[in-house]
């Protein structure tokens, strides 16, 4: 089927009907547009997820659209389309900007510093064995207590480079111990 011989209102009913090939017709039909969108939205680091919520949105934009209100089915879905993506931008930014107002106490209060299982007294004695103290530090920082690169880096006194590298060597060197 091609979509250039039919127009949307003809493709719309046949999905109505049942007919899997026209719905294919369909999101084959608005690919470009939907690439358009996330890119102009600055999603395209999510394109998959977008791309995957795009087509539900066409999808339901389908289920939905009325010939009464006179607008094509393009600009209907096209509305749909950005207000979905304008809804998943402002979250985004949103939560960015919660996240950063507040992000020494989200990841001072996260998690629990206590004592999580029976092991991890015995895991913090036997990976300080083998780590340098600087190494000890950025992992139990990082992995332990889950703080930020930018928390250890400012309370800490050391370059991210730094903590991403000792970072690194506790890895490597915790899992060459651990296998043994």
């Amino acid at each position: 089927m091609n979509f250039v011989k039919h127009n949307d209102f003809e493709i719309i009913y046949e999905i109505r009907e049942g007919n899997q090939e026209a719905l294919n017709l369909m999101f084959d039909k608005y690919k470009h547009l939907i690439s358009k969108k996330i890119y102009k939205f600055n999603l395209q680091y999510d394109y998959d997820d977008m791309y995957q919520e795009a087509l539900m949105i066409l999808y339901k934009s389908i289920r939905f659209f009325s010939e009464i209100h006179s607008k094509s089915f393009t600009k209907y879905f096209e509305m749909n389309l950005d207000r979905k993506f304008i809804t998943i931008v402002t979250k985004k930014r949103r939560r960015y900007e919660i996240f950063s107002s507040n992000e020494t106490y989200i990841y001072e209060h996260n998690h629990d510093t206590n004592q999580t299982s029976v092991y991890y007294e015995l895991y913090k004695k036997e990976i300080a064995k083998i780590l340098t103290k600087q190494e000890l530090l950025v992992y139990t920082l990082r992995e332990l207590h889950n703080f930020s690169v930018s928390y250890i880096t400012k309370n800490a006194g050391i370059k991210e480079k730094v903590v991403y590298n000792s970072l690194h060597r506790a890895k490597a060197k915790i899992k060459i111990h651990f296998k043994n």
